[in-house]
């Protein structure tokens, strides 16, 4: 939700913006020799008239119009109502300000007839309204392009963050259901048997949903949250794998006022859980982030094993995630994948700046 400071920036910005477009022009224009600076003509009151109109036809485009009839490809009447709008800017101030419309001084010559009498008159309005539509179209046409354009940006911009929400609440939606019975089952297990690391175990699982229901809403989180989630889906792992896998897990640098996007580092971790986890073989994850002035590197390599059906995923998949770093890191982030017949190891850098 914008917050009031924002909101205050904004306004800050089109009163600015008014005022540039309202003043500059006027500073600009071109003036008579020895004609006063500002002086109160009719030309000047009609050209002020034209660029309030031309103000107001630039919002009444962008909040009304376009989202109106543009985007619901409404073409021919979007077509006609910019038709109206340019009328009504270029022959209105001429109306407001009492300028004298076409027309004839009093009874036509002898001898000239009534056809030819209209043919002049059409030529007079054809002139005039040329004169006045070519007075502010140029204007007109910036005023149009802009607005359309600056609406077609932000629409591009508001489906991009819808598509980020969707693909976030589909990742938060699909924590594997056997992850959760699991570790209950775990927990069940280390109480039963009386075992002082029940009590973490189940603070660990408190932080890790209150994560995923609660922080990981946002658009960006804290770097340390990130972390703080990550430590207790590894805790968590340990606890239900005991001594069947060997996890070296590290982490170094400062994590303070860096942010990231929420669970774009845990889905690489999770696949090492995913493929690495057999209680038949001897399993080994190595998991390692660092933190520096620029951003995170995070490395996770994982013996490959037989696939087991009680493979622990919460299914968030590599494809979801590769895609969700190229639309919010850019040419900010570097992935590597390499693999063997023994080792599947990964290399992610992002720049947090």
């Amino acid at each position: 939700m914008m917050g009031t400071a924002s909101k205050q920036k904004i306004l800050f910005f089109h009163l600015l913006f008014c005022c540039l477009f309202l003043v500059v022009p006027v500073l600009i224009s071109s003036r008579p020799p020895g004609e006063p600076f500002l002086t109160i003509t009719r030309p000047f009151i009609r050209d002020i008239i034209g660029n309030v109109l031309l103000l107001g036809f630039g919002y009444v485009n962008y909040y009304i119009l376009i989202p109106s009839f543009y985007f619901k490809k409404q073409y021919v009447f979007y077509t006609a109502c910019i038709i109206i709008c340019l009328l009504l800017v270029s022959l209105l101030p001429s109306v407001i300000t009492g300028r004298n419309f076409p027309g004839f001084d009093g009874p036509p010559p002898p001898g000239f007839n009534r056809y030819a009498e209209n043919m002049q008159l059409q030529t007079k309005w054809y002139n005039f309204l040329f004169n006045e539509i070519k007075h502010q179209l140029y204007l007109f046409v910036i005023a149009l392009v802009f607005t359309l354009l600056l609406r077609i940006r932000m629409r591009l911009a508001e489906m991009k963050e819808e598509k980020l929400n969707a693909e976030l609440s589909s990742l938060k939606a699909q924590i594997n259901p056997h992850f959760l019975f699991n570790t209950l089952n775990s927990i069940y297990a280390l109480t039963v048997k009386k075992d002082d690391r029940a009590g973490d175990a189940i603070i660990q699982l408190s932080g890790l949903m209150r994560y995923i229901i609660k922080d990981a809403h946002d658009y960006k989180i804290p770097l340390q949250k990130e972390l703080e989630y990550i430590e207790n889906y590894i805790a968590l792992q340990k606890s239900r794998l005991g001594d069947t896998v060997k996890i070296h897990f590290s982490y170094e640098g400062d994590m303070e006022d860096k942010e990231i996007a929420p669970l774009i580092l845990i889905t690489y971790i999770e696949n090492a859980f995913k493929y690495g986890v057999n209680p038949d073989e001897n399993g080994e994850i190595n998991i390692s982030i660092a933190v520096d002035n620029t951003g995170v590197c995070l490395q996770v390599k994982n013996n490959k094993v037989r696939k087991s059906d009680k493979t622990i995923s919460t299914g968030i998949g590599i494809e979801n995630t590769s895609e969700r770093l190229n639309l919010l890191y850019p040419a900010k982030h570097q992935l590597n994948i390499a693999e063997d017949e023994q080792h599947y190891s990964v290399t992610l850098t992002i720049n947090l700046q």
